[in-house]
């Protein structure tokens, strides 16, 4: 047992010694071979490497911000529902005072009415009650 684990860690590192190491610096005047096997190798200047170096970073900062953007977005959307839902609750219970409103502007209505008939009997009763009393007055002497 001790022989397997001893030739699977033997493997192991001979492909870690053999493989690649990257990234692999090659400098001015130098020459160097190197296989690409399953990888794509990129040949840059240092400007580009700069350049590309500064786009990744750049790269990260902007998913970043359109991350937190995404979740300002996600929160309002949550926001607009909840107020929505309250404009329609709000809606329900302007139309039901309304609706009431008018109900009892037309009772004032009818009670101004009934007020204004009430008032007609009672100064007739009140021409009445005059009359009569000038009539037993002049009957009476």
């Amino acid at each position: 047992m001790i022989k397997y684990i001893l030739f699977f860690t033997f493997l192991l590192n001979s492909f870690a010694f053999f493989g690649q190491n990257y990234p692999e610096v090659i400098l001015p005047g130098e020459n160097k071979t190197i296989e690409s096997g399953a990888d794509t190798l990129w040949i840059l200047r240092d400007a580009q490497l700069k350049k590309a170096i500064i786009s990744a970073k750049k790269l990260q900062v902007e998913e970043e911000i359109t991350k937190e953007l995404r979740n300002k977005i996600s929160l309002m959307s949550d926001k607009d529902l909840v107020k929505d839902s309250l404009i329609l609750d709000l809606r329900t219970d302007r139309d039901y005072y309304m609706k009431n409103w008018k109900e009892c502007t037309n009772d004032v209505d009818l009670l101004i009415k009934k007020n204004q008939r009430q008032k007609f009997y009672t100064r007739i009763s009140l021409g009445g009650v005059i009359l009569a009393f000038v009539a037993g007055f002049l009957i009476g002497k």
